[in-house]
């Protein structure tokens, strides 16, 4: 167990994807790995275990080298490779705060 584990408890934000294919793709290391290549695999599963370990939206750095930013109709970014993000959304279009968001939705990789 990682020293830092034990500091980690209570709710986790939720990461659900639009459907089974695109589940299996980003939770299939081999998977990511033919479609992205390594490097790109690596800087995807690394952003989505930030996005499972942290509390609500708030709690995601929006510095470099994750780089979260607010587009439209609710969608989100967080830098990987440059010019490549992972783009998700809101569980819920009516959060207004980044601490009220609680569950998002995997929308791809551009």
């Amino acid at each position: 167990m990682f020293p830092i584990g034990k500091r980690i408890s209570g709710p986790q934000l939720l990461v659900l994807f639009r459907d089974a294919a695109q589940r299996r793709l980003f939770c299939t290391e081999a998977a990511m790995e033919r479609r992205f290549g390594t490097p790109l695999s690596k800087k995807i599963q690394m952003r989505l275990l930030l996005l499972g370990a942290a509390a609500n939206l708030a709690m995601v750095p929006t510095c470099p080298p994750f780089g979260l930013k607010k587009g439209s109709r609710g969608e989100f970014t967080l830098n990987l490779l440059s010019p490549r993000v992972l783009r998700f959304e809101a569980g819920s279009s009516r959060a207004v705060q980044l601490s009220s968001i609680k569950t998002v939705t995997i929308l791809g990789v551009e």
